[in-house]
């Protein structure tokens, strides 16, 4: 393995260090064990580096288990980024030939099918109604895997949403539309395919005939948005995320009171990743003319709701373990309605909450208000 110094003494700092990011990391409240901690996993590359312990297969799982989330940065004075250094390690294993097995699943799945559910490309837009608004500023809306095959009702609420303030919005479709953004991909080591989903949709969206991008996944923006361009592919329409463009055009939205508490989920991506944390916010209050209660754990202290990097894949059970305690965190407000602002999240943390609070998308719950219906909460 090969690093620079530079990167090579912020592992020595991360391997040496007293750990204190591990009371905050997922994975660590997951497995409660010291190997799969930001420091665990510094530790073993560390090693790797130095020769003293090359990576055996009880490493790759460790390495595996990182949520990427970035919260042991926020704890890390010496600002050691320790989920990209994971995320470079992670690319020599992919090259190796040496990822797990359900990875290597998801990877083929992606590759013949562009999503990494198996679903059939060709129902990626099944939940499309054929009623499109055919004037106003046009929007190229590029949905995302989860939402496209199950968060159904993010996307056809998201069109909805959009249409009713005056917009005209475009859905790629067919063979040579919207491919999986590549985030499960760039997640977890595999570049050259994600590259090849980035060439893909790069070529597909610079044809499109709209004036900027809007995207619901936080995944699919951090990979549009900075993963694209990092790899040398310029997209020459603006992305944004759906919270900045509601938060844009707040005044216009509609009040509507909910009558119950709401909470807000910061999405990793989102928040950490993209430092977008007042948006959501200021369109929640906004529209539910009052300020929505606060978890403990917030902004950039946010827990991750344990579905992303991969982790759900291949450690299931850990990773609803770590959503379940996401929710209880959500329910300790007192608040009935937890909002989030990616369809990944509200999928892993809807699935956990069961019939103990509702768990809806920005959009979704924006529509709601515009509609004027109030929610059935438990």
């Amino acid at each position: 393995m090969t690093f620079d110094e530079t990167l090579a003494e912020q592992i020595r700092l991360c391997a040496a260090c007293p750990k204190m990011c591990r009371h905050v990391c997922p994975t660590f409240f997951a497995w409660r064990s010291d190997s799969p901690t930001p420091h665990g996993r510094a530790l073993l590359i560390h090693q790797d580096l130095v020769g003293t312990r090359k990576i055996d297969d009880r490493g790759i799982e460790v390495l595996y288990q990182c949520l990427e989330c970035s919260h042991c940065l926020t704890w890390c004075k010496p600002e050691v980024d320790i989920a990209s250094i994971v995320e470079q390690k992670r690319k020599e294993l992919v090259a190796e030939g040496r990822r797990p097995g359900g990875l290597t699943e998801m990877a083929q799945a992606i590759k013949e099918c562009h999503n990494p559910f198996s679903e059939p490309h060709e129902s990626r837009n099944n939940w499309l109604s054929a009623n499109g608004k055919k004037k106003g500023k046009s929007l190229l809306y590029f949905v995302g895997c989860t939402s496209s095959y199950r968060e159904k009702e993010i996307a056809a609420n998201t069109v909805d949403l959009l249409e009713s303030l005056g917009y005209r919005v475009l859905v790629a479709g067919g063979s040579q539309g919207e491919w999986c953004c590549g985030s499960p991909l760039f997640r977890t080591g595999d570049v050259e395919l994600g590259m090849e989903l980035a060439q893909h949709n790069t070529e597909m969206l610079n044809r499109m005939n709209a004036e900027e991008i809007i995207v619901t996944c936080p995944g699919c923006f951090r990979s549009l948005s900075k993963d694209y361009p990092a790899n040398g592919l310029m997209i020459n329409k603006r992305v944004r995320h759906i919270s900045q463009l509601l938060n844009e055009i707040k005044e216009s939205l509609p009040v509507f009171d909910f009558e119950e508490k709401i909470t807000y989920h910061d999405p990793c991506h989102l928040g950490r990743h993209s430092k977008i944390y007042d948006e959501p916010r200021n369109v929640i209050n906004r529209v539910s003319g009052s300020k929505l209660v606060e978890m403990e754990r917030t902004r950039e202290n946010a827990m991750c709701c344990g579905n992303g990097a991969g982790l759900r894949t291949l450690f299931p059970e850990h990773a609803k373990k770590i959503g379940s305690e996401r929710v209880r965190q959500a329910q300790s407000t007192g608040a009935s309605i937890l909002v989030t602002s990616c369809p990944f999240c509200k999928n892993m943390l809807g699935s956990q909450a069961e019939n103990s609070l509702t768990v809806l998308d920005l959009p979704e719950f924006v529509l709601m208000a515009m509609r004027g219906r109030k929610l059935k909460t438990h």
